[in-house]
């Protein structure tokens, strides 16, 4: 198969800078800025963390700063930036308890095609002995994506609800990101246990029923008890 990782190393730029030149123009400076500055950090010390710990690994033809690809990882600020405009779609941004629950959902749902192609294509991998789906994804990693994606954007919302000086919420914001990205590790563990543990009891088909209740019945309930709500724009 042709190396492709200069392919997705390039659609990682241009996704990241489509998103951010999109949060530039609906937000404004200073939160496209708060983004994906500290997104672009939080990204390179969670992946270099599930890298050591040995849960995901990646071409070793990528370009590298320490253990994480230094331009693949752009793709995770973005998606979570699209699965939380899709979420503004429904809520208000300052709701955050039900902004955080729909990037949840979102940012599995988003991830998942972009897992299953680079699976296919060699850009990464799951090195793990868990029970796995469309080649290789681990059942855990729908709901790892979705944990990850809410507490990003929950940092983020919370720290913009916080009134600091100058430039006081970015450097807040980039200040917490390791303590996330660490706590974020124990959590993806927890998650991993509990669905080893359902799919020990109930099986491959206890799992799909699981990833079918919380990704596609909550969203279609979801969507049909709430009213869709217009984006907002930078004034």
């Amino acid at each position: 198969m042709p190396d492709s990782t200069l392919l997705i190393q390039l659609l990682a730029i241009i996704l990241f800078a489509v998103c951010l030149y999109h949060s530039w123009n609906t937000e404004g400076a200073r939160a496209a800025q708060q983004w994906f500055i500290t997104g672009y950090i939080f990204a390179l010390l969670l992946i270099s963390l599930l890298v050591v710990t040995q849960q995901i690994a990646f071409n070793p033809a990528m370009l590298f700063f320490g253990a994480a690809p230094s331009l693949t990882i752009m793709l995770l600020p973005a998606v979570i930036y699209l699965a939380y405009t899709i979420a503004r779609q429904f809520a208000e941004p300052t709701n955050l308890r039900t902004m955080t629950f729909l990037t949840f959902l979102l940012t599995p749902a988003l991830m998942l095609p972009i897992d299953a192609t680079a699976l296919n294509l060699d850009w990464w991998s799951y090195p793990t002995e868990s029970t796995s789906f469309l080649d290789g994804i681990p059942f855990y990693a729908p709901f790892a994506w979705g944990v990850i994606g809410a507490a990003f954007f929950l940092l983020i919302g919370r720290i913009r609800k916080i009134r600091f000086r100058g430039n006081g919420q970015i450097f807040a914001m980039i200040i917490a990101v390791p303590v996330l990205a660490a706590l974020l590790i124990g959590v993806i563990a927890v998650v991993q246990i509990l669905v080893y543990g359902i799919s020990s009891i109930g099986g491959e088909a206890a799992m799909y029923i699981a990833l079918a209740l919380i990704f596609i019945a909550l969203p279609v309930l979801f969507v049909f008890r709430t009213d869709r709500r217009p984006l907002t724009t930078k004034d």
